[in-house]
């Protein structure tokens, strides 16, 4: 018996329970790059068994290994669709507290958003009386903090692209304090956590995977 297979029901349950609406997956934190072991209502984001875990995930089992993280509640995520979700994760750990999985509601509220915005607009024209032309007005947008990639591939990618696009010049002409910086950040978002994340950004950066290990070795001795 697998070490979750007692929460694959629990996946199906929540996703009727909780209507079609909410995405609920289960994440194998061990095989980061096919870590979706169980999913419903997968078609809102268009993800399936055998996916990888998300960006976010990825830079939050970063971070619990240090601050032993019980769940995360509420943060925003975008899918595949362009959609907007709202989000909450749960770990679960074995008897030694060691984070095995993950399970993760997420809801679509894209219908939600589109009407709050049109309701905003229609409510503040209608205060707007003295105004010779009302003034237009939409919801904020929200700051997302997940995409859901269909694949490890994919996500490795955006989450490189991210880094670097803080960066004014092409990645293959930054200096070599910046590509420690970019390296550095990469390892806090999680990106090593998955196959292919080193000789990805060496290919990115221009520069060969012995040296990403370099700049990794230094990183982690500071």
């Amino acid at each position: 018996m697998g070490k979750l297979d007692a929460y694959v029901p629990l996946v199906a349950f929540l996703g009727k329970a909780l209507g079609e609406y909410c995405e609920v997956v289960l994440h194998d934190v061990s095989d980061p790059e096919h870590s979706i072991v169980a999913i419903a209502n997968g078609q809102l984001s268009g993800r399936h068994v055998g996916g990888s875990l998300t960006d976010f995930t990825l830079k939050l089992l970063q971070k619990e290994q240090e601050e032993k993280i019980p769940y995360v509640v509420n943060y925003c995520g975008k899918g595949s669709t362009g959609h907007t979700f709202r989000s909450s994760s749960y770990f679960i750990r074995n008897a030694e507290g060691t984070v095995e999985g993950v399970l993760c509601l997420n809801y679509d509220v894209q219908a939600y958003t589109s009407i709050r915005g049109m309701l905003d607009q229609l409510f503040l024209m209608g205060l707007d009386v003295n105004e010779a032309e009302p003034k237009e007005t939409q919801a904020p947008e929200p700051v997302i903090r997940e995409t859901f990639h269909t694949t490890a591939g994919d996500a490795i990618e955006s989450m490189i692209d991210k880094r670097l696009s803080a960066y004014p010049v092409e990645a293959k002409r930054l200096s070599s304090e910046e590509r420690i910086q970019v390296t550095h950040d990469l390892h806090d978002d999680g990106l090593f956590l998955l196959k292919g994340g080193i000789s990805a950004l060496a290919d990115k950066l221009g520069v060969s995977e012995p040296t990403i290990y370099r700049y990794l070795n230094r990183i982690r001795r500071e």
